[in-house]
Parts: structure tokens; C-alpha cells; sequence
């Protein structure tokens, strides 16, 4: 049941990240993707292993959703030329 619960919630934040035009709301949203399919991986694959799994995924796509942000931060304070 719980599997079902946060599936539900990562679709809805997938469709919310498709449909937003602001970038940090974007970056909001697949950071939440990210956790919710690290915890599905610890739901559905019921082993100790799962949890080093779920755990490498929660890190990986928290270092990512930073790095996103912080690259896009810096390209808001650059000038560009059309």
C-alpha cells in the first residue's frame, strides 16, 4: 500500500515538474522524484541490500539536485547576449 501511495505522489510531482516554467520549482520537483524513487527501491526490494540501494540513489540524486541548482544559479547572474 505504501508503494502505491508514494507512486502516486511521484507521478503527480513528475506531471507538476513537466507543466511549472520556474526552474527552482522544477528543481523542487525532481528532487522529490528522487526521494520518492529511492524509497519505493527500499519498499519494493525487501533485502538489507535495498537499503545501501535506496540509500546510493537518495545521495546521488541529492548531490545532483544541487549541482543543477547551483549551475543554474550562476547562469542567472550572468548577462547573455542575443
Amino acid at each position: 500500500m505504501y508503494v502505491e501511495i508514494i507512486g502516486i505522489i511521484v507521478i503527480f510531482v513528475a506531471i507538476r515538474a513537466l507543466i511549472t516554467q520556474n526552474r527552482a520549482e522544477k528543481l523542487l520537483y525532481l528532487n522529490v522524484m528522487g526521494f520518492g524513487v529511492s524509497a519505493i527501491i527500499a519498499l519494493v526490494i525487501n533485502t538489507p541490500f535495498a537499503l545501501v540501494v535506496a540509500a546510493a540513489f537518495f545521495i546521488c540524486s541529492t548531490i545532483s539536485a544541487n549541482a543543477i541548482a547551483y549551475t543554474l544559479k550562476k547562469l542567472d547572474d550572468e548577462i547573455l547576449l542575443e
